[in-house]
């Protein structure tokens, strides 16, 4: 039933292409808001008519509500569009869903402009830029602190939001794709630990961590498959001359470094790629939060943000390439 149309790959390929190339959103027809507007709506009605002892019942409504409205909904959408101006029209609306809801672009503009101001030397403007990105504390970070925090939310969200959009596209068409999006957006509103969401956001947590936990493992995959090349024979010699472990043992090492059970592992495959060490403690809302270190090198800097927006780069062309070889192949996802 999820299932939309034939032709999820070219589709797929056609909305990463656009995403790329110009990484617009038209924000009044764009799914994501609507989303957000609805969560807070039905967040109130379950506050309002389940009992506090039964909230954490209540919380299951929230990513059934929401990822059944926006899966139903669009699958609804497209066979109305089908039949009112055919297939071209549904294929057309399909290719414009895929391509609002990808982030690919948007993820890139805003890791390079924290990059930007790093370069000229602007610290404080650099601390803004990281600030629109992640959720930490960003006063008084020094270079290494900046571009540790980018290259994590970099990466990080290189399955957030382009592998893990690709793959449910891949998989269940455009309503797969809203039914990802919709528990992410559900995760980053209502998915905290505090006393006010405790109860209420715990599924949606759980739901977005079900559903992203295959294409954060495909994303480490194909960050060795993708990027692995770019590690220079050099690099491996030393680490072995040094009694390193290789870099792919390395990142299957720290892999599972991470609070979440899966942002850890692109962090990891970048991190051993790389040669840098990420992860560690931070500042939230004031309060200092420990967490494990990723990697065995030393702190990155600029350099080594520069350098993950390169391969960043390399692996968002591989998959316009590996899309478009799986376009030419007959009977693939068709």
């Amino acid at each position: 039933m999820f299932h939309d149309s034939p032709g999820q790959v070219p589709v797929a390929l056609l909305a990463l292409l656009i995403d790329i190339a110009s990484g617009e959103r038209i924000f009044f027809l764009h799914p994501v808001p609507l989303m957000g507007r609805l969560s807070v709506r039905l967040e109130g009605m379950i506050r309002k008519h389940v009992s506090p002892t039964r909230l954490r019942l209540g919380g299951i409504l929230l990513p059934l509500l929401l990822c059944g409205l926006f899966g139903l909904g669009s699958w609804a959408l497209l066979n109305l569009a089908e039949r009112a101006g055919g297939p071209l029209l549904r294929q057309g609306l399909a290719v414009f869903w895929s391509a609002q809801l990808l982030a690919s672009r948007s993820l890139y503009d805003h890791v390079k402009k924290v990059a930007e101001t790093l370069f000229s030397g602007d610290l404080p403007a650099a601390r803004a830029a990281l600030s629109r990105i992640v959720g930490r504390d960003t006063e008084g970070l020094g270079e290494d602190g900046i571009a540790r925090g980018a290259l994590e939310s970099l990466w990080e969200n290189t399955n957030d939001a382009l592998v893990a959009p690709l793959f449910y596209l891949l998989l269940g068409g455009v309503p797969g794709l809203m039914v990802y999006k919709a528990a992410s957006t559900l995760d980053s509103m209502v998915g905290y630990k505090n006393e006010h969401y405790r109860d209420l956001g715990w599924a949606s947590a759980r739901t977005d961590d079900l559903l992203s936990y295959l294409p954060a493992r495909i994303t480490f995959f194909l960050m060795f498959l993708f990027l692995l090349p770019f590690v220079t024979p050099g690099r491996e010699r030393q680490r072995r001359l040094a009694g390193q472990d290789s870099v792919l043992s390395t990142a299957l090492r720290y892999r599972r470094a991470h609070p979440s059970p899966n942002s850890g592992y692109p962090i990891a495959a970048f991190s051993a790629i790389r040669g840098v060490r990420l992860g560690g403690g931070a500042f939230y809302f004031g309060r200092w939060v420990e967490k494990p270190i990723i990697g065995a090198g030393p702190d990155p800097d600029k350099n080594d943000l520069a350098a993950g927006l390169s391969l960043y780069r390399m692996f968002v062309f591989s998959l316009v390439i590996l899309l478009a070889l799986l376009a030419a192949l007959p009977g693939v996802l068709r």
